[in-house]
């Protein structure tokens, strides 16, 4: 057996395995990433499909454990290389289906709905699909039988003993498996340093109902469009306080009537009021819920904040719980649209208080009581960064697992099974692949360095028109982010300099072509030797 992640190693995000045995190739999940503040005006990051894609007609089937965007985003630009059956809950069906709508795939693509308990048959391949808790309603963990032995992926997981809806972790079957003997344990590592036990959902009711009862003006609510229960929660708390509710971000939109047509969300019709009879509301019998959780600048929350939005703006008297943990990389952002909701009067409860919310991954009990009751012969943590994979491995050694029977890997890493060893045998090239709008481009295409350049050390385009081996006129010089007012002199300098230097070239006969590669290079140490900056330097050469 053959084990590749191509994503969610090393990092939150892009979470992506194949799990490859003789002709036959099973994938879970496709997700994204979202881009760091290194990559200016990325959307995201999707993972590298290139082997997925030279392997096409191998994949037998697309195994998604739960409806996160890290776990779904991709699922649409895989489905335009590849055809395949796509296999998981309701729920995630749904919001898979939706993404869908956006960038429709080239042939209409199979969903076999699952529930928590079955079995399927694919190829080689029984899978069976295990109930776990997690942030969102209708997670999953994969326990895989394979002519080697059972291997189980965990997806992400807690073990809660209350939850909203009632369903727990499927711990019974977890260590049935255990008892029967698991070859390999493939476990969520995102809380593997944080002891103790993640706490339940259904602590944020109480939370709530001290808020809203306490509240005299209007509430505003900020959280993630997928998680489901949390959303339930709010409408709970608005309808026992006799308040309206108005949804504000289409994503949020889309996801709630999903899940409503789908039975995950039980409130009265009259409950969702649209936004020209929220606007006749007054302030203490409404409620919004909104998107903008991780500070998202266009996000409903965050225009809120700036007065930018076309129907709400945030104020005096205003109660906002932002009830969403930080996810690494965005406490800027977040803290930003905290610090301006504050500024225009409002309360704002959020991350500091335990209570506003709990985290979807198990920490180290959790961890630990998955472990024990699976007691793999090989262990693999997955979904986390470097130090949350150590962590986690660390766990495992701790329970009596031998660390030559540990393996952490990257993305990319080739590893191979069998029932007596667990080794790392080579690896995949990938590239990072953003989506930026309609275009979707690996790292390696310069973008990112260009938009890194013009950030730190601004552009210079310089302009020359020709004719008959002649400059017509002065060169038109144009700078931006690196010159102040007080130093328009060197913007002089530099004209004079190109200008002598085209001469020449043209007394030499050198082509258009050849006069702005020989420009391009020579006024970069020009621009460095006199501003001591090095802006990004284009070269238009235009023969008339």
């Amino acid at each position: 057996m053959k084990i590749i992640p191509l994503g969610g190693l090393g990092a939150i995000g892009n979470n992506m395995t194949i799990f490859e045995y003789g002709d036959e190739i099973l994938i879970v999940d496709c997700g994204i990433m979202f881009p760091t503040e290194e990559m200016p005006g990325i959307d995201y990051i999707i993972p590298d499909f290139s082997y997925v894609v030279k392997n096409r007609h191998r994949v037998k089937g697309l195994l998604i454990t739960h409806g996160h965007e890290d776990h779904i985003g991709a699922v649409p630009f895989l489905l335009k290389e590849i055809t395949a059956p796509i296999f998981s809950t309701k729920l995630t069906i749904g919001l898979i289906q939706s993404r869908l709508e956006e960038r429709p795939p080239k042939d209409k693509p199979t969903f076999v709905e699952v529930v928590p308990g079955a079995q399927v048959q694919i190829g080689n391949f029984t899978v069976e699909f295990l109930r776990v808790n997690h942030s969102i309603i209708d997670g999953v963990a994969l326990a895989m039988q394979t002519p080697i032995g059972v291997i189980i992926h965990t997806g992400d997981f807690k073990i809660d003993f209350s939850p909203v809806d009632g369903k727990v972790t499927d711990l019974p079957t977890f260590a049935a498996y255990g008892e029967k003997g698991v070859l390999l344990l493939m476990s969520d590592s995102t809380n593997a340093e944080r002891p103790g036990y993640t706490r339940s959902e259904s602590v944020l009711s109480d939370k709530l109902v001290e808020i809203f009862s306490a509240s005299r003006g209007r509430i505003i609510v900020a959280t993630f469009a997928s998680n489901i229960h949390r959303i339930q929660q709010v409408l709970d708390a608005s309808q026992r306080f006799n308040r309206k509710v108005v949804i504000s971000g289409v994503t949020m939109q889309k996801n709630i009537e999903i899940a409503r047509s789908l039975g995950y969300l039980d409130f009265k019709e009259d409950l969702i009021v649209e936004i020209k009879e929220a606007q006749a509301l007054p302030n203490k019998k409404l409620v919004i819920i909104c998107t903008g959780s991780q500070g998202e600048p266009m996000s409903a929350l965050a225009r809120m904040a700036n007065n930018t939005h076309k129907h709400f703006v945030a104020g005096s008297g205003d109660t906002v719980i932002v009830t969403a943990s930080v996810i690494p990389g965005n406490e800027r952002m977040v803290y930003n649209v905290i610090n301006s909701l504050m500024k225009l009067g409002a309360e704002v409860y959020y991350e500091q208080d335990e209570d506003i919310h709990v985290s979807g991954h198990g920490s180290q009990e959790e961890l630990k009581l998955m472990i024990s009751l699976t007691n793999p012969r090989f262990f693999m943590p997955i979904h986390g960064e470097y130090r949350q994979l150590r962590a986690h491995a660390r766990l495992a050694e701790s329970l009596g697992i031998k660390s030559s029977r540990i393996r952490i890997a990257e993305n990319g890493t080739i590893l191979e099974l069998t029932k007596k060893s667990f080794e790392k045998t080579g690896a995949l090239s990938l590239n990072k692949i953003f989506v930026d709008g309609l275009d979707i481009e690996d790292v390696g295409s310069g973008v990112i360095h260009d938009r890194q350049t013009m950030a730190a050390e601004g552009m210079l385009v310089i302009t020359l028109v020709v004719s008959e081996g002649m400059l017509i006129r002065p060169p038109d010089i144009v700078a931006r982010g690196f010159i102040t007012s007080k130093n328009m002199q060197i913007l002089e300098i530099i004209r004079k300099d190109v200008e002598e230097q085209s001469h020449k070239l043209l007394m030499d006969d050198a082509t258009p072509a050849e006069i702005g590669a020989f420009l391009k290079k020579s006024m970069k140490n020009f621009v460095y030797r006199i501003a001591r900056r090095n802006p990004l330097i284009d070269v238009l050469v235009l023969e008339v």
